[in-house]
């Protein structure tokens, strides 16, 4: 129990002295608000002219770079992308509806909102929004973005 509290009083003197680092590192900034009706999203694959598959707005960083990316990612209920890879790793959180990530042929569990992954780069996975709503989640990848398709791994005999 002794070590818990000074876990937790580490965790909070080295929470302040970041908070402080980041209140002068946004000196000169200004507070940006975006309430979610004024969210821009777009088609994730350019040649999704309808709007009908998965639609992104980035909340922080560009599309074209590879530098850190932060996004929130809306799925129509029941698409699955197939399987495919991303150079960088990326971290997410479900934020609405029920969402499976995972190694093909191995679905797993889904994820409620508030459930969220660690996927590295590099790593052949696909994904399932699950159920009859949409899904959304939000997805930090610190080196950029792409999508790599990659053929479905052949079943074992």
């Amino acid at each position: 129990m002794k070590q818990l509290k000074w876990i937790l009083v580490a965790s909070l003197v080295s929470g302040s002295l970041g908070a402080g680092a980041v209140v002068m590192a946004a000196k000169g900034k200004m507070m940006v608000l975006t309430p979610p009706e004024d969210a821009k999203f777009m088609p994730l694959d350019p040649n999704d002219k309808e709007g009908k598959g998965p639609q992104i707005s980035v909340v922080f960083g560009d599309m074209k770079k590879k530098g850190p990316l932060g996004f929130l990612l809306k799925v129509p209920a029941g698409f699955k992308p197939g399987p495919h890879t991303h150079t960088s790793d990326d971290y997410a959180v479900v934020v609405k509806g029920t969402l499976a990530n995972f190694v093909p042929g191995e679905e797993g569990k889904p994820l409620a909102p508030g459930g969220s992954w660690f996927q590295p780069g590099k790593v052949v996975h696909d994904n399932h929004c699950v159920g009859t709503e949409p899904c959304m989640v939000f997805v930090y990848t610190p080196n950029g973005f792409d999508f790599i398709p990659v053929a479905a791994p052949k079943p074992a005999k």
